[in-house]
């Protein structure tokens, strides 16, 4: 009975988080926002098509960090990405707008929820840049974001 208990609890967990449709950015000298999808569909929308370490080739469509470091006005030279899991990776601005790097809010042409490993993932596209297919791109393709910190 006890474990039925526990399987209800997270599942409740679970879909508290289904519906979560923003995320937070910290940067200094600004105060923290709360930016939701509908705010980040309105930069210009950029399509990935790459396989990733936890997809097959997938198309991924979000904003570029290009476009949102412009728009969020956001200065610095790394941003930490902070997942819902708990997960946390420091990315350099200067690579993210190199390689094109987006926040994905669509995977395949749906919305991502934190069950799809949404509501937001930091995709890079590593199928174009061979030099990307290594370990570290795996760390720094970010899933379930909830927060990004700039530094």
């Amino acid at each position: 009975m006890k474990y039925y208990i526990y399987l209800f609890m997270l599942l409740i967990s679970l879909n508290a988080y289904a519906e979560v449709d923003y995320l937070i950015l910290k940067s200094p000298g600004h105060k923290q926002l709360k930016i939701s999808r509908s705010e980040l569909e309105k930069l210009p929308p950029y399509t990935i098509t790459t396989s990733t370490n936890f997809t097959t080739k997938d198309t991924f469509v979000g904003a570029k960090v290009s476009d949102f470091i412009k728009n969020y006005e956001v200065t610095g030279s790394k941003i930490r990405a902070f997942s819902w899991d708990t997960y946390s990776f420091t990315l350099t601005i200067d690579e993210a707008v190199k390689y094109n790097a987006i926040i994905a809010y669509k995977k395949s042409g749906k919305y991502m929820n934190v069950s799809e490993l949404g509501p937001f993932a930091i995709i890079y596209p590593r199928d174009e840049n061979p030099e990307l297919e290594r370990l570290s791109v795996d760390a720094k393709t970010v899933w379930q974001v909830k927060m990004l910190e700039v530094k």
